[in-house]
């Protein structure tokens, strides 16, 4: 995933559009989010052990693998995030992007 920009304080959408590689052929397609139970979003600053924020992200379009979260950003600074999704008594978690938090001016 990439790095994102965002301003402290402001209430964003963040989206993904989660993709999955073929251990096979290495071909790499969406991931269809039509039959997934929950879609959760962790953000944690950097050096820090708890998180930030946990929400439940919605999907958009399950066939094209495209789910959003709405969050208010937290501080300046740096943070980690990952998606996990529970689907048929199994969680597979994505990587999520680097956020880069700036202060308001």
């Amino acid at each position: 995933m990439p790095e994102i920009d965002l301003i402290e304080n402001d209430v964003h959408y963040i989206s993904f559009i989660l993709k999955e590689k073929d251990p096979t052929t290495g071909a790499i397609s969406v991931y269809d989010l039509s039959n997934v139970s929950q879609i959760n979003f962790y953000m944690r600053k950097y050096g820090s052990t708890v998180n930030t924020i946990e929400a439940t992200c919605e999907v958009v379009t399950a066939t094209l693998g495209l789910c959003r979260v709405k969050v208010t950003v937290p501080v300046e600074g740096t943070y980690s995030s990952q998606i996990e999704v529970v689907e048929s008594g199994q969680t597979i978690t994505w990587e999520g992007p680097v956020i880069n938090v700036i202060g308001e001016i």
